[in-house]
C-alpha cells in the first residue's frame, strides 16, 4: 500500500518546514511508498523548501478552492495519486514508525477513517510551564479525549464516537464515500465534525490508535490573543454545523449561546447572562487588561486561569451571535 500525506497549510513556514523535517528525517517509511502534497493557502513564498528538502515525491502546490482549512484539504486531494489519504496539519510532528502504523491498521480494517494519537513535544512544555497562560492551556485545553466513547477492538486500537482532524488517514473509496470537506467553513473548527458525521451516516467506522504517537507543534498558538482569535472565529464554524444539520441545534454550544429563551433551564440562563456579560466591549477589554496586567506582576495562577476561562466566553459568545446574526 502507498500514501499520500496531505498537509494544508497557510503562513506558518517555519512549523511547516520541522513538520516535513519529520516526514523526511524522521519516519522510516520508504519514500517510494509515499508522497508529500503541500497546499498553500497563505502569502508565504515555500518554493524555498524544494531546496531544502529535494525529494521528487514532494509537491507544493497553490489553494484553488475555497480559502479554508476545507478547501485547502479537498484542493490537496486532487493532486494526490495514492491509495490512502493521510492528512496532517501542517503543526504535526509524526514518530519514525507512524505512517507504518497506519498502513498496518489500513491493511486489516475496510470502511474506516483512523485518528492517532497527539501529545505536545517535550520542547514545547518547557516553554508553556514558564508562562501562566501556557501552563492554563497545558492544564486545561488539550482534552480533546474527554467524552471519547471507546470500544478497545484490537490492542489500543478502539471505535469512537468521534475524532479530531489533526493525523486522519482513509482509503480513497472511503473518502469517496463521505464526500468532500465541507467548504462553507470559512475557519477551522467544526469542519472535521461535520466530516465525521457524514461519515457516521453513512457507517463508516471512526477508529482511534492510542499507540500512534505524534506531537502538537502549535508554538505560535501559545499565546493569549492568538488563542482568543482562534476560539472566536473557530465556534463560527459550530452555526455552519446547525445550518447544515439541525438536528445539532440540541448541542451545548447551541443552545448555550442562542438569546434567553423563557424554556431554558436557571443554569443556562445564568450562563448565558455570564456570556453576555463578558462580551461586552468594556468589560472584555477590561478583563483583557487585568489578564495583561496581571500576568506582569504575577498575580497567581488561580486568579489569572480566572480571567482566561471569563475572556473565553466572551471570545465565544461575540463569535458565535456575530455568526448567527450573518446565518440565520
Amino acid at each position: 500500500m502507498t500514501i499520500s500525506i496531505l498537509i494544508p497549510t497557510k503562513n506558518r513556514l517555519p512549523i511547516l518546514r520541522e513538520t516535513l523535517h519529520n516526514i523526511y528525517y524522521v519516519n522510516k517509511l520508504p519514500r517510494e511508498d509515499f508522497e508529500v502534497i503541500v497546499s498553500n493557502d497563505g502569502n508565504d513564498d515555500l518554493s524555498v523548501l524544494y531546496d531544502e528538502f529535494p525529494f521528487d515525491n514532494l509537491k507544493i502546490v497553490k489553494n484553488n478552492h475555497k480559502a479554508g482549512l476545507s478547501g485547502n484539504r479537498n484542493n490537496a486531494i486532487e493532486f494526490s495519486q495514492y491509495e490512502i489519504l493521510q492528512f496532517l496539519d501542517d503543526d504535526i510532528l509524526i514518530t519514525e514508525n507512524f505512517l507504518i502504523k497506519v498502513l498496518t491498521v489500513h491493511k486489516k480494517f475496510d470502511n474506516i477513517i483512523l485518528c492517532g494519537n497527539r501529545y505536545y513535544p517535550q520542547s514545547l512544555i518547557e516553554i508553556a510551564e514558564k508562562t501562566p497562560f501556557g501552563r492554563y492551556k497545558l492544564k486545561y485545553e488539550y482534552n480533546w479525549l474527554d467524552g471519547l466513547m471507546m470500544n478497545e477492538i484490537d490492542n489500543g486500537l478502539y471505535e469512537v464516537n468521534y475524532l479530531a482532524g489533526f493525523s486522519i488517514s482513509m482509503k480513497r473509496e472511503t473518502f469517496d464515500k463521505v464526500g468532500k470537506f465541507d467548504e462553507n467553513f470559512d475557519y477551522a473548527g467544526c469542519e472535521d465534525a461535520e466530516f465525521f458525521y457524514r461519515a457516521s451516516q453513512k457507517n463508516v467506522k471512526l477508529l482511534f490508535d492510542e499507540k500512534n504517537i505524534c506531537y502538537h507543534n502549535e508554538l505560535d498558538n501559545f499565546t493569549l490573543d492568538a488563542w482568543l482569535r482562534r476560539q472566536s472565529t473557530g465556534i463560527r464554524s459550530a452555526v455552519v454545523v446547525c445550518k447544515l444539520h439541525p438536528e445539532g441545534q440540541n448541542h451545548p454550544t447551541w443552545y448555550t449561546n442562542t438569546p434567553i429563551k423563557a424554556s431554558d433551564n436557571w443554569n443556562v440562563k445564568i450562563l448565558k447572562l455570564k456570556k453576555i456579560f463578558g462580551s461586552f466591549p468594556p468589560v472584555y477589554d477590561f478583563l483583557h487588561f487585568l489578564a495583561i496586567y496581571g500576568e506582569k506582576i504575577q498575580l497567581p495562577d488561580a486568579f489569572l486561569f480566572r480571567l482566561y476561562n471569563a475572556l473565553w466566553l466572551g471570545a465565544t459568545y461575540r463569535g458565535f451571535r456575530e455568526a448567527y446574526k450573518e446565518i440565520f
